[in-house]
C-alpha cells in the first residue's frame, strides 16, 4: 500500500499535522480504510508526483538540512 509516511511521527500541536508526512490525524487514522483514489488525492496534495516515487525521492522531500 502506497503511503507518505517517512517514520517520523510527530504531530504538532498547534496543528495536529504529523511533521514527518505532513497527513491530519485523521488521514493517519483512517489510512487503511481509504480507497486507492482517495489516498492518491492526499498523496497529490503532499507533493507526490505519482504513485512510483520511490523512497529515496520521498525522503529528499523531508530533507530541509
Amino acid at each position: 500500500m502506497i503511503t507518505p509516511c517517512v517514520a517520523i511521527c510527530q504531530l504538532t500541536q498547534a496543528t495536529n499535522i504529523c511533521k514527518g508526512c505532513g497527513r491530519t490525524r485523521e488521514e493517519i487514522d483512517k489510512w487503511e480504510t481509504y480507497t486507492y483514489y482517495e489516498r492518491m488525492i492526499v498523496m497529490r496534495r503532499l507533493g507526490y508526483a505519482n504513485e512510483r516515487m520511490g523512497r529515496a525521492e520521498r525522503m529528499r522531500r523531508y530533507d530541509h538540512g
